[in-house]
C-alpha cells in the first residue's frame, strides 16, 4: 500500500481553492506623491490603501511535480522492503515448521515410549500373577511376593509418568496446528526423517541482509540524486472579489486571477553537506557484507559439526539395535526361565 500511494504521486494534484477574507484593518503601504499629483514635492509619499474591507477568491488549483529525482528510488526502497516482508514472512514459516516438526517428532516418541511402558507393565503384572500362584502354593516366600507387588507399582508410576509426557506434548503440538478433529498421528520417525530432506534450508538471514545491502546502495543513489534539479508545475484559474462591502453576487467586483508557472529548484548547497551522509551510508553497506561473511561462515561450520553429529548417532543407532535385540533374547530366555522357576524373582 506503501508503493501504491507513492505511485499515485505521479498524477498532478487537482483542488478546488476558495476563501473568504474580511480585513479588519485596511493594509497600506506608502508611495510616491507624484505618481497620483504631478505637482507634487520632490520625494513626498502619500499613504495608499491596497485593499478592501472584502475579498475572496475562488478556483481551481492544479499542482504537478514534473521531475522529482528522488521519486524513483524511492519506489524502488519500496519494492525491496516488501521483498524483506516477505522474506520475514518465509523466516516465520521456516521457523514454524521447525518448531512444529519438533513438537510432532515429541508426541512420536512420547507414544512409544508409552507403548513400551504398558507392554513393560503388563510383563510385570504376568510376573505378580506367577509369584501369587507360587506364593498361595507355598513355593515363593512372603518377601518375594511382596517385592513383586512393590516393583509393579513402580512400573505402574513410570506408566502415569510416560502417560503425562505425552499429554504434555500433545499440548505442545497444539499450539502449531489445531487437533480438535485429530485421533491419530500416523507419520512415524522414517517418514519425519524423509519429509526433511525436502526441507528449506534457505539462510533467510542472510538473504535479508542481502536486501538491507540492496537498499543501502538505493539511499546511496538517492542521496546523489538529491543534487539534481527538481522541476514542478503550478497553475490556477479563478476569479478575485474585492469591495467594501459583503455582496459576492456582484459580477462587476469580480476579477479574474489565472496564471500558469514552472518551477525549477537546483540545490546548490547539497553540494557541500552529502559527503558525511554518502560515507556513512558506504560504511554501513561494508558491514552488512561483513555480516553475510560471518553468518555464511558460521552457517558451513555448523553445517559441517551436524553432519559429524548425524554420523556419530547413526553409528549409535546401529549399535543400540544389536544391543536391543540381544536385550530381547535375554528377556525371553529369563521371562521363560522364570516361568518354569530355574530363576529368582530378582534375576
Amino acid at each position: 500500500q506503501e508503493l501504491l500511494e507513492l505511485k499515485t504521486n505521479r498524477i498532478p494534484i487537482f483542488y478546488i481553492d476558495a476563501n473568504l477574507q474580511r480585513n479588519l484593518i485596511i493594509p497600506t503601504t506608502p508611495v510616491p506623491a507624484i505618481a497620483f499629483d504631478p505637482s507634487a514635492q520632490e520625494g513626498a509619499i502619500i499613504p495608499l490603501k491596497f485593499a478592501t474591507k472584502w475579498s475572496s477568491k475562488a478556483g481551481v488549483q492544479v499542482e504537478w511535480n514534473i521531475f522529482d529525482p528522488k521519486r524513483k528510488v524511492e519506489e524502488q526502497q519500496k519494492t525491496l522492503e516488501i521483498q524483506k516482508s516477505q522474506l520475514d514472512q518465509q523466516l516465520s514459516l521456516q521457523t514454524w515448521k521447525n518448531d512444529a516438526t519438533l513438537a510432532y517428532a515429541s508426541i512420536v516418541l512420547a507414544t512409544e515410549q508409552y507403548k513400551l511402558t504398558q507392554e513393560d507393565t503388563k510383563l510385570y503384572e504376568e510376573i505378580v500373577g506367577i509369584t501369587k500362584e507360587r506364593y498361595d502354593a507355598g513355593r515363593e516366600p512372603s518377601s518375594n511376593y511382596i517385592t513383586a507387588q512393590q516393583e509393579l507399582e513402580r512400573h505402574q508410576i513410570q506408566l502415569y509418568e510416560s502417560w503425562s509426557v505425552l499429554q504434555e506434548a500433545d499440548q505442545e503440538l497444539r499450539k502449531y496446528s489445531n487437533l480438535d478433529t485429530t485421533q491419530y498421528l500416523t507419520s512415524n520417525f522414517e517418514e519425519i526423517i524423509q519429509n526433511l530432506q525436502n526441507w528449506d534450508k534457505t539462510n533467510y538471514d542472510i538473504k535479508t541482509l542481502e536486501v538491507d545491502k540492496s537498499i543501502s546502495e538505493l539511499q546511496l543513489a538517492s542521496v546523489k540524486r538529491q543534487l539534481l534539479p527538481n522541476l514542478s508545475f503550478n497553475g490556477y484559474l479563478g476569479e478575485q472579489y474585492f469591495s467594501n462591502e459583503l455582496k459576492l453576487a456582484r459580477t462587476e467586483e469580480w476579477f479574474g486571477n489565472s496564471f500558469v508557472n514552472l518551477a525549477l529548484r537546483i540545490p546548490l548547497s547539497g553540494y557541500f553537506t552529502t559527503q558525511p551522509t554518502v560515507k556513512k551510508i558506504a560504511l554501513n553497506r561494508d558491514l552488512i557484507d561483513k555480516q553475510i561473511q560471518d553468518i555464511a561462515r558460521n552457517e558451513e561450520i555448523e553445517n559441517n559439526q551436524n553432519h559429524l553429529k548425524i554420523v556419530s548417532t547413526e553409528k549409535k543407532i546401529d549399535s543400540f539395535k544389536r544391543i536391543e535385540a540381544l536385550a530381547l533374547q535375554n528377556k525371553n530366555e529369563q521371562q521363560e526361565a522364570y516361568k518354569v522357576g530355574r530363576i529368582l524373582l530378582t534375576e
